[in-house]
């Protein structure tokens, strides 16, 4: 009986997530509601590491803004992108990307390369920064 009032008041199920995307304002959430770090909490703190790792040197004000994996056409690998504002040494802060492939069953991001920008599916895209280590 005591499980059984347990249960109807712990409210509704929580659903599970099914998107790859976290934005800024998710950070402060009691929960994840990405499939990320739902499957590992220290998914995006491991991944900025990364990022901020093969920035080059003297680049400050790092601040997070967004991950996606935006929907790709059939046949086409995933890839994930992390989007935020950085000041190259000596310059002011701007956006700018990381980006590299992703593998939906572990939440994997390969190689990363980068820049300013968006994104990598921008034409006036420039990598200006490259993961260090063996491209997959």
């Amino acid at each position: 009986m005591i499980a059984g009032i347990s249960a109807c008041s712990s409210g509704e199920p929580v659903a599970e997530p099914t998107s790859y995307r976290i934005e800024k304002a998710d950070l402060t959430a009691a929960e994840p509601d990405d499939i990320c770090r739902t499957k590992d909490a220290a998914f995006l703190r491991n991944l900025l590491l990364r990022i901020t790792g093969a920035l080059p040197p003297g680049t400050s004000s790092f601040e997070f803004v967004d991950f996606n994996v935006p929907s790709m056409p059939e046949g086409k690998g995933m890839q994930a992108t992390v989007r935020f504002r950085a000041a190259p040494p000596g310059g002011k802060p701007k956006t700018m990307y990381a980006t590299g492939a992703f593998d939906p069953k572990d939440c994997r991001v390969g190689h990363l390369i980068g820049g300013p920008g968006e994104g990598s599916d921008n034409p006036d895209a420039k990598t200006t920064f490259e993961e260090a280590g063996s491209k997959p």
